[in-house]
């Protein structure tokens, strides 16, 4: 099988700093992946005016998900009406761990639970299944508000942070959400999405299409997408016998998934619906 190298060394991920200052942007711009009227979100429109001139070099974990709870961190800092509380507390109990809270902001005097992802879907037979299939968004979902939610009312956390009341729980997830090329199939009908996150395609490898070039992504450049004439263009014929999910752009600036051709035989059961 052919591997298809990053086209950023793994020392190098989130250190640019103009890509940096990009997300940030795409951060206060992006809409948010889950619906609004079905869901208690942090508002989208809450860091629309923030100003962060120069953030402070990346210096966490190498994965997305870190990164982009590390840029939420200096939106809230640099936002006039926020202050950070705490972020990853720890909530245990007999001696275990139980979970962790993203963050407790203080919004106006009122006190705050936040939990947040950045997060890619792909849509196929009516889910959201993440690019490695071993994740879906109903899962996720589901976990974070039966469990991470609930963790500032559970009494391990009154009781270890007797001093902290939320008086409201907040989820913000943004990411991108992608359908299946050639396929006019409605959306997954749980859990309810924002239509305006739905901007990319997936496919097999056979099925790119021949009639536009594409480039590959590298980690850091899944939020803020690079123009793509600042990219090396791929031979399409390389992703044949691909064994994991490759990030593509094409040279409309549309972003892509291509998948293996043993794509989704990893997916897990359907969450049960509260």
């Amino acid at each position: 099988m052919h591997y298809l190298r990053s086209p950023h060394p793994p020392d190098a991920l989130f250190a640019n700093r103009e890509q940096i200052q990009a997300d940030i942007k795409w951060l206060q711009r992006q809409f948010p992946l889950l619906s609004a009227e079905q869901f208690s979100l942090v508002p989208h429109e809450l860091f629309s005016t923030v100003s962060v001139s120069a953030p402070k070099p990346y210096a966490g974990p190498k994965r997305i998900g870190f990164y982009y709870q590390w840029l939420l961190t200096e939106l809230i800092h640099h936002h006039p009406q926020l202050r950070l509380e705490a972020e990853e507390i720890q909530v245990n109990e007999a001696g275990k761990t139980r979970g962790a809270i993203d963050f407790l902001v203080e919004n106006q005097g009122q006190l705050e639970h936040w939990e947040v992802a950045v997060k890619f879907y792909l849509a196929h037979h009516n889910r959201w299944l993440g690019p490695n299939a071993k994740d879906a968004l109903d899962i996720k979902v589901a976990r974070m508000i039966d469990h991470q939610l609930a963790l500032s009312s559970h009494p391990s956390f009154c009781q270890q942070f007797p001093h902290w009341r939320p008086t409201q729980k907040r989820l913000m997830v943004q990411g991108r959400l992608y359908r299946h090329y050639g396929q006019d199939s409605e959306l997954p009908d749980w859990p309810p999405v924002n239509v305006a996150s739905v901007s990319g395609w997936w496919c097999w490898p056979d099925d790119l299409p021949k009639d536009r070039a594409f480039a590959m992504l590298a980690r850091d450049q899944w939020l803020s997408l690079p123009n793509f004439s600042e990219l090396s263009p791929i031979v399409p014929d390389t992703l044949r016998d691909i064994d994991r999910t490759c990030h593509l752009l094409d040279d409309t600036q549309t972003p892509w998934f291509v998948v293996p051709n043993n794509w989704p035989d990893n997916a897990p059961s359907l969450a049960t619906k509260k």
